[in-house]
């Protein structure tokens, strides 16, 4: 289980003026380091206007993150203490926004899931905590769907405050958290 800690964090090699790019090292389990890059970008979906999105791990070949990288950190309670610092540092610049963490593939999303679940009542004095599913809206005639210009399913955001009684195998699609 991870359990945030806000004042147990890496100390960063490297932060931009904007604060939407930061750097810092993990030691490992083999007592070696990992430089972690973090980006925060603003969220594509045009529904979510005012979410960024925080991206995160190593530098792969071809110079981007690879945020699916299985990574064996020491200490991962301070990795994730130092990355959601991180984002509350940008927020404190960025008041109405939000921080936006996705669940990439089942397994991740079960892991920020509960590592939200575990931290909520810790973190409910200075941050709210949000889930988001995607959904299709069914229309009137009740026999199709909203579409977007390519006649594809137009899929949605629905944010709603993360509720911790939501079972794990209900899992959200995408966890944002904004300054209280």
């Amino acid at each position: 289980m991870i359990k945030i800690d806000l004042n147990d964090t890496y100390v960063p090699k490297e932060v931009s003026e904007d604060l939407k790019y930061f750097i810092f090292d993990s030691e490992l389990a083999n007592e070696n380091l990992i430089e972690l890059h973090v980006v925060i970008s603003q969220h594509p979906d045009e529904y979510l206007q005012d979410v960024y999105n925080i991206g995160f791990g190593p530098i792969d070949q071809t110079g981007e993150i690879d945020d699916k990288c299985k990574i064996k950190h020491k200490n991962v309670n301070k990795v994730f203490s130092t990355i959601i610092l991180y984002g509350i540092t940008f927020l404190n610049e960025h008041k109405d926004n939000f921080i936006g963490i996705d669940g990439s593939d089942d397994l991740r999303a079960y892991f920020y899931h509960r590592m939200f679940r575990y931290n909520l009542a810790d973190l409910n004095d200075i941050l709210s905590v949000v889930g988001v599913d995607w959904y299709v809206k069914l229309l009137r005639n009740q026999t199709d769907i909203e579409r977007d210009t390519n006649n594809l399913p137009l899929f949605k955001p629905r944010p709603e405050l993360f509720d911790l009684n939501r079972d794990a195998r209900d899992l959200y699609r995408y966890y944002m958290y904004k300054l209280n």
